[in-house]
């Protein structure tokens, strides 16, 4: 996977919040659910431009999800969640420290659960 691609995936709260598509059509401008990304090229797209870890992070608190993933922040501890259908947490946490790193894991699992419902409902 190129790391362009991991660059527009972590574009995507920054396009969304200045337009009118959802987040399962900026994703599948992008290439997905056909194309992946690893966590890797994620961290590294985020460290060149760290602002959007942050809109990342908004994104996920903004959102109240029944199904899917979450980030949650308390201090410098960042838990990622899997929730189920029934809406609560699934399984441990990934706990990390390192918000860049946590963040990146967030997004990968984030779009990930997305391209497979695209590919669920086709």
């Amino acid at each position: 996977m190129s790391i362009a691609v991991a660059e527009r995936v972590t574009e995507v709260p920054r396009i969304y919040e200045t337009g009118n598509k959802s987040t399962a059509c900026l994703l599948k401008e992008i290439g997905f659910p056909s194309q992946s990304i690893t966590v890797d090229e994620v961290e590294n797209a985020l460290k060149h431009n760290p602002q959007l870890a942050d809109l990342w992070l908004k994104r996920s608190r903004d959102q109240r999800i029944a199904c899917g993933w979450s980030i949650e922040q308390d201090r410098d501890v960042y838990r990622i969640h899997r929730f189920t259908g029934s809406g609560f947490a699934s399984g441990r946490p990934l706990v990390l420290h390192d918000r860049i790193r946590a963040c990146a894991e967030f997004v990968v699992r984030y779009v990930s659960f997305i391209g497979d419902v695209m590919v669920r409902t086709r």
